[in-house]
């Protein structure tokens, strides 16, 4: 099979259809794969400049959404306080 087939549905050699999961190893990152009865690589297998370049990719992808997370909460608090500032001027000047 090629990988341009990807979309195609495999079914085991029993006629049920093989679910496409992806590894997320260090050893085999991204690298997808089959899973009904038995698994095997669907795939090739990247590089080892790859292999040793995506992990911290992954890492540092999920460093950044760590921290844009923190500053949407950050920014949410920020909102709050505006707010309550701007009801409590409101409320001054209504008296």
């Amino acid at each position: 099979m090629e990988i341009g087939e990807a979309r195609l549905a495999q079914r085991c050699h029993c006629g049920k259809l093989a679910g496409m999961q992806t590894s997320w190893t260090t050893s085999n990152p991204r690298r997808r794969f089959l899973v009904y009865p038995k698994s095997k690589w669907f795939d090739a297998e990247m590089c080892e400049s790859s292999k040793s370049l995506l992990p911290g990719l992954l890492k540092k992808i999920d460093r950044v959404e760590e921290e844009n997370t923190k500053i949407r909460a950050k920014s949410s608090i920020l909102w709050a306080a505006m707010l309550l500032s701007w009801l409590v001027v409101f409320a001054m000047k209504m008296n």
